[in-house]
């Protein structure tokens, strides 16, 4: 039989041949309280240590028993549950997170080649993707250029039908390219036994067609002519470039 402190919760065994001190009282081993021994019995088994169903940790000193033994007092029910829970903070899905990820570089991959639109233009690898997003976003490009795309397939040196001292130069060439391009500028040189240059001159489309073109760009695959009267400047070699 054992008997628990009300005052510190000890238990303590009750002996039969001293069921109490003067005064009937039982004074407790701990903290020396003296109380009615019979009026708290217990059902505790261990020795020395409180009821194991209400203890939370052992018991292992006297100094101990004073806090191991109290328990934690009831919440009562009429409480919010929110109150007597700890509230967790909602986190927003992962996947939110994802999306706007992707959204971001969505937007990302478009605005950078807009941005860049005249310098990526200019190479041919990227040319048609850009020209299918500006198609998309409304943007322009400016014409292809590529001088040395375009190729000479014919051209002539004769002398002026009608006028003495200069020449007719005839020139037929085709744009290879794989886009259209503007009208190129064409460049006349002409040099003497030497090699030293004695004339040269650069015609825009306007001058070398007889007139504006009838289309603004060169599409790949077109042909075009160009006649053009010189004075020749007793030249012996000519040379045709595009700029």
């Amino acid at each position: 039989m054992q008997t628990r402190c009300p005052q510190c919760h000890t238990v303590s065994p009750l002996e039969a041949d001293r069921p109490s001190d003067e005064g009937g009282l039982f004074a407790c081993p701990s903290c020396a309280t003296k109380f009615d021994a019979y009026a708290h019995l217990t059902d505790a088994t261990s020795d020395g240590h409180p009821d194991a169903a209400t203890d939370p940790a052992p018991n292992r000193d006297h100094q101990g028993d004073l806090f191991a033994t109290r328990m934690r007092p009831a919440v009562p029910s009429s409480v919010p549950r929110f109150a007597r829970e700890r509230v967790r903070l909602a986190r927003p899905a992962q996947w939110r997170w994802w999306l706007a990820s992707l959204v971001l570089l969505a937007l990302l991959l478009v605005i950078v080649p807009i941005a860049d639109r005249d310098e990526l233009a200019r190479d041919p690898d990227w040319r048609p993707h850009v020209q299918d997003l500006c198609r998309l976003a409304g943007c322009s490009l400016p014409p292809w250029s590529a001088p040395k795309d375009f190729e000479i397939t014919a051209r002539e040196f004769n002398p002026h039908p009608s006028v003495k001292g200069a020449r007719l130069v005839t020139v037929s060439f085709r744009n290879n390219a794989r886009f259209a391009q503007a009208w190129p500028l064409l460049e006349l040189t002409a040099s003497d036994l030497n090699g030293r240059v004695v004339g040269l001159r650069r015609f825009r489309a306007q001058e070398y067609l007889g007139g504006a073109p009838e289309a603004p760009l060169l599409e790949p695959g077109q042909s075009a002519s160009a006649t053009l009267e010189v004075v020749d400047p007793d030249a012996v070699s000519w040379d045709i470039e595009f700029r």
